[in-house]
């Protein structure tokens, strides 16, 4: 904008100020002198109408807090009911497996011996021992034991199979709980820990863990397994 243009325009921006400042004085002064030639029963009217509009405003809006607080009351509810059901699905992901997880525990490792006396029943006590002892997941070579895993003898009886699979030596059996009570659990005298190391010479680690991470399972498979509505389950 030029120098010259500049205080023409600042002299026709005042101008439109003032006239609306003019234009708004002169209709509340319009406002002010209809009231003024009122009767008083007029202005009571008037006054009554205000003040109950008034109070109908002021209702609204106690109405409107109450609605607010009702959702505001809902949603914590809602909520808590969410927060609930989502830690009773953690729980029930946790035991059946369908998610890696991790924790202080234990790990027992069980090495390979000239006598190879250890046997898949022998696995399946550890296993049942740790669970005893406090054990909230357990992991063997890497596959997550849960009550679909299956544990089975090779052919020859000189190999432990799990879901299948022949797993090697050495086996590690890895357990997420309290570590003492879980070391303590799976050592007591004549225990199967015990006894295998013992009267087998079965060489046996027990190691505390501050973290392990234990894998998922595989979801099982439901081959002949239907639901059915409540009620109509037939002989």
């Amino acid at each position: 904008m030029s120098a010259k243009k500049w205080p023409l325009t600042l002299i026709i921006a005042f101008a439109c100020l003032g006239l609306l400042l003019s234009l708004q004085f002169k209709t509340h002064q319009a406002m002010a002198d209809d009231l003024n030639y009122q009767s008083n029963e007029t202005l009571a009217a008037i006054a009554k109408n205000l003040t109950t509009k008034y109070y109908q405003l002021i209702q609204e809006i106690w109405d409107l807090k109450t609605q607010l607080k009702l959702l505001q009351q809902n949603a914590d509810q809602n909520k808590a009911a969410l927060e609930a059901m989502t830690r009773e699905q953690q729980k029930l992901n946790i035991a059946l497996g369908t998610i890696s997880v991790q924790g202080p525990g234990i790990t027992v490792t069980i090495l390979e011996n000239d006598q190879n006396y250890f046997g898949y029943q022998d696995m399946i006590d550890i296993i049942n021992e740790l669970w005893n002892s406090g054990a909230e997941a357990v992991s063997v070579n890497d596959f997550r034991i849960t009550n679909s895993v299956s544990i089975m003898p090779d052919s020859e009886f000189t190999a432990v199979l799990i879901n299948g699979v022949r797993i090697s030596y050495p086996y590690k059996i890895k357990a997420i709980g309290e570590p003492n009570s879980l070391e303590k659990g799976i050592s007591i005298p004549f225990g199967i820990v015990d006894n295998l190391r013992t009267l087998f010479k079965i060489p046996i680690i027990i190691e505390q863990e501050e973290t392990l991470r234990l894998p998922s399972a595989s979801a099982p498979t439901f081959n002949y397994t239907q639901t059915v509505i409540e009620g109509s389950i037939s002989k």
